[in-house]
């Protein structure tokens, strides 16, 4: 994930009993699969639909898919808000 771009979307919805979800991206529309995994790596436990997020894509088994998860505060979809927070 290192040099990848950062991304801005809403998490779309998220089932922890089969252990992934989707964000759709805020520029795209297009959604992105996310695995429980990433959302643990980030420390993050709390996952709700409609969630703003940053994250960053990366190849997971030859799928794309969003890691590098940051939850943004309700209005944050920048990195300028994510850096002076």
């Amino acid at each position: 994930m290192n040099g990848s771009t950062i991304r801005y979307g809403k998490l779309k919805w998220f089932n922890e009993k089969k252990g992934y979800g989707f964000i759709t991206d805020e520029t795209s529309g297009k959604d992105v699969f996310v695995h429980i995994t990433q959302f643990q790596k980030a420390g993050i436990t709390d996952m709700n639909e409609g969630q703003n997020m940053s994250y960053e894509l990366y190849n997971d088994k030859g799928r794309i898919a969003a890691g590098h998860l940051i939850l943004l505060a309700k209005g944050e979809n920048n990195i300028k808000n994510v850096i002076s927070a």
